[in-house]
Formats: C-alpha cells, sequence, structure tokens
C-alpha cells in the first residue's frame, strides 16, 4: 500500500526592493511568531511575478493586483535618531506612520517595530525618580492604544485583508494562556528578619498602639500563626488548579545597602529552603537588585547564589523596581547567561508595553540585530494598581478582565506579576487576595473551555 502523501503548505513570497534586518525582524514576528506561518523574502521582481502561490509586496508602488503594503522609510533606516512621526486615523484608532496608498492607511510594519523594539526609549528622556521610561512618555499613551495589544490585532486584520484576497494562504492557530509570575523580595514578614529589626518593629507598633501589628509579632514569634507573607502553599495550590506553570524571581542582593533591596539575606537558611522547595515545582529566576544597575558584576554574583541554591544555572530574570534601561539592561543579562526576560512592563500603568502580548527576542537596535534574549511582555502589576492607579479590588478585578479578554481574542499570553505579599491579606494588602483569586478562576475558565461566572470575588 502506497505511503500517504505529505501536505505541504504552500509558502507566501513577499517581495520587497531591499531586505533590511529591521523588515526580516518585524514581517518573521508577525507571520511566523503571531499567524503560525511561513514566509519567504524576494528582491527579485521576476521571481515574484512568476510565482503562482500566494504573494504579497511591500514596496512603493504594486506590481499588479496583489496584496500591497506601501513601505514608509523607517525600516529601511540602520540609525536611532529622533524621528518624525505623523498620524492618522484608521478606524476610530489613530496610528502613526501613514502612507498615501496600499491596503492600509499606514505603514502596520513600521509601527509595529517602534513599538516592539521600544524604540523611543533609545532616544533621550527625562526619567522617574527611579530612571525608568514613564508610561505617560510612551507614544502608544498618547495614541490610547497601551491598553490593547495592537501588534497582534494588527496581525489578525491582516490575516484577514489576505485571506480576502487570496484564500489559498494557511495560517495556524494559537492558545490563549496565561503565566503567573511572582516576586519574592520580602519572603518573610517576620520569620529571618533577625531580632533586633523584629524588637524594634515591636516598639515602633507599641509607641503607635498598633495593636493589630503587635499581636501579629508576638503570635508569629510564639508560633501561633503564620507569617503573613508566608503565602507560598496557597499559591502553588491555586496554580496547580488550573494547570499553570508560574515563575518565581528571587531577590538575593548580598549587600541591602540602599531601602530598596530588602531581601532577607541570601545565606539565611529558611530562605534557601524556600527557593529550593519553590523550584521542584515552578520555573525561577533571578530578581537583580536595584544596586546591581550601577555595579553589573551584582548580577553574576547574585546569579551565583541562585546557581548554589537551586543546583543549576538561573536563565530567568525580571529587573527589581522594573529599572529596565535599553539597551544596557538586556546586553547585561546576556553576558550574565539570561535567556529569559520578564521586565517588559510599566510600574506605573498596566498594558502592553510593547504593544504585543507575543513573546519575543530582543532586538538591539544599535547593532541592528536580533539578539538571542527572549522578552515576556506583561500586562499588569499588583503594584500599578493600588498605588498608581489608585484602584480598590473591586475595580481592579473589572480592570484586569478587559485586558485578558483582549488577550483571549488575539490567541495571546496573560502575563501578570504579582507579589507573594500582595496575596497576604496583611495591613495594605487587605481584601486584595480575591483579585488573585478572580484573575485565576477567570482566566483560567477560558483556558480550560468551562463557562465562566464573570470575575467575582470567591
Amino acid at each position: 500500500m502506497p505511503a500517504a502523501a505529505i501536505y505541504i503548505p504552500m509558502q507566501i513570497l513577499l517581495y520587497t526592493p531591499v531586505v533590511t534586518s529591521r523588515i526580516r525582524y518585524i514581517f518573521n514576528f508577525i507571520f511566523k511568531d503571531i499567524l503560525k506561518t511561513e514566509l519567504n523574502f524576494t528582491t527579485t521582481a521576476n521571481e515574484f511575478i512568476t510565482y503562482d502561490g500566494p504573494k504579497l509586496s511591500y514596496a512603493d508602488k504594486p506590481f499588479g493586483n496583489e496584496p500591497f503594503f506601501e513601505r514608509s522609510p523607517f525600516l529601511l533606516s540602520q540609525k536611532t535618531d529622533p524621528v518624525t512621526i505623523k498620524k492618522v486615523m484608521f478606524g476610530d484608532q489613530k496610528v502613526p506612520f501613514p502612507v498615501g496608498s496600499g491596503l492600509l492607511p499606514f505603514d502596520l510594519f513600521a509601527a509595529s517595530f517602534y513599538f516592539i523594539t521600544r524604540y523611543e526609549e533609545y532616544l533621550v528622556f527625562e526619567g522617574d525618580e527611579h530612571l525608568r521610561f514613564p508610561a505617560k512618555l510612551s507614544l502608544q499613551y498618547e495614541l490610547d492604544l497601551l491598553q490593547q495589544p495592537v501588534i497582534d490585532e494588527w496581525a489578525l486584520l491582516l490575516r484577514k485583508i489576505l485571506l480576502e484576497h487570496d484564500s489559498r494562504m494557511e495560517f495556524g492557530k494559537r492558545e490563549f494562556s496565561i503565566v503567573p509570575t511572582i516576586d519574592i523580595e520580602r519572603a518573610f514578614y517576620y520569620k529571618s528578619n533577625g531580632l533586633f529589626k523584629n524588637a524594634r518593629r515591636f516598639l515602633n507598633a507599641a509607641l503607635q498602639l498598633d495593636k493589630e501589628r503587635v499581636l501579629g509579632l508576638v503570635n508569629a514569634g510564639l508560633g501561633r500563626h503564620a507569617d503573613p507573607f508566608d503565602t507560598y502553599k496557597y499559591l502553588h495550590r491555586r496554580h496547580t488548579e488550573y494547570g499553570l506553570e508560574p515563575v518565581f524571581f528571587f531577590l538575593l542582593a548580598r549587600e541591602r545597602n540602599n531601602r530598596y533591596d530588602v531581601n532577607i539575606h541570601p545565606e539565611d537558611r529558611a530562605y534557601r529552603s524556600l527557593i529550593r522547595k519553590t523550584a521542584k515545582h515552578a520555573a525561577v529566576g533571578i530578581h537583580p537588585s536595584y544596586s546591581s544597575n550601577n555595579k553589573e558584576s551584582k548580577i553574576a554574583e547574585e546569579m551565583s547564589v541562585l546557581e548554589q541554591i537551586i543546583e543549576e544555572k538561573p536563565v530567568n530574570s525580571r529587573q527589581h523596581f522594573l529599572r529596565l534601561h535599553l539597551p544596557q539592561t538586556y546586553l547585561k543579562l546576556l553576558r550574565a547567561g539570561i535567556r529569559n526576560d520578564y521586565s517588559m512592563g510599566y510600574a506605573s500603568a498596566t498594558g502592553f508595553r510593547a504593544g504585543t502580548c507575543t513573546p519575543f527576542f530582543w532586538y538591539d537596535l544599535q547593532l541592528e540585530k536580533e539578539s538571542n534574549l527572549k522578552v515576556h511582555p506583561f500586562a499588569v502589576m499588583d503594584l500599578a494598581l493600588r498605588d498608581y492607579l489608585k484602584l480598590d479590588p473591586d475595580a481592579a478585578i473589572d480592570h484586569i478582565r478587559l485586558l485578558i479578554d483582549r488577550v483571549k481574542a488575539v490567541g495571546g499570553t496573560f502575563c501578570m506579576l504579582w507579589h507573594n505579599e500582595s496575596v497576604s491579606e496583611n495591613r495594605k494588602w487587605k481584601g486584595w487576595k480575591k483579585v488573585y483569586d478572580a484573575i485565576l478562576a477567570y482566566a483560567g475558565n477560558m483556558i480550560n473551555q468551562k463557562p465562566a461566572n464573570g470575575l467575582q470575588s470567591q
């Protein structure tokens, strides 16, 4: 009996007069990573004209009736200079890089490249108190696009346009997923903080007549109550319930000589035991200290400590305080051996800093090449909701639901940043545990194809 023939879909051919590294990068991201199809490039007019399969052109003018998208000069450049960005209305959106012809009134690929590379963060800007790029300076914020994974949305629109022109084009399907990520900066509230520190806390609480805090210190010290920040069994139970694969990031600064590196000393036995236990059921990574931004050697030192504890080289990272400075931070991480970074998001706002909810390889604008550092953008952080947006738990639930719905609509990855203490119900975090429960229930039910009851407190 003859073997069944292997079906090979027809590859899409793109004509563009010159294939720059920028063009190759953004077309591959949109077509391969988001639309799940194969794309070949050609700069030869005759090859394109005679090709009998599905095709499109990205040039100054079309050859004939093929799907044609006019290019702007932006992706032809190899410089990172300030650019004057004009805007045009596209439906109810204001979008950048307008063009005069083609199937779209703007250069979708140039706009996507500008967002995903964080081009504007390479230019001169006035940072916040931690020298971070402020969300309100971003072009997405100006255009009211920050709350949408616009690159993914535009990619799906592109797919629709292309299929209307040629039904032979074949695209794969993505599945919505959720990735919880947890920063561990203060592993315990009382335990392992030392007698002097807890005695000082007790004295301050007594002087302020803070009965709740006094009782907490006494009960924790006597072993009557669990440490409020010891939420790890709860987190493991909830993640397991929905079949999720979380990533935990541990702060391991040895020299805690500032008010930001507040971790328990990395030689503490209870802290090391926690890290080892966590690594048995979840991915773990380094949370490079605040001071490591000023002294690169600290990253290697802290990674060495984590490697000793988990007995394997760390490859995951997220910057403490989200101190992401391009390109310096990513170059340091690459030199240290990091392969996955989860810092791409804002401390002061929710949304999609790089314009996408799809992990991508960082494009180094200084070298004009794609790196092997994979960036995992997150859409929401607990502190942004509480401290910057000033939302109460119920309003936070509603806000997150909109973000989840937008990621689900494009089959993307909803990545979120939480802390162990924000599900503790301790002091400022009272009432916030239900937010985490609601996120997992809502998104988890989507993944498992269960009818969701809405984001209601459980």
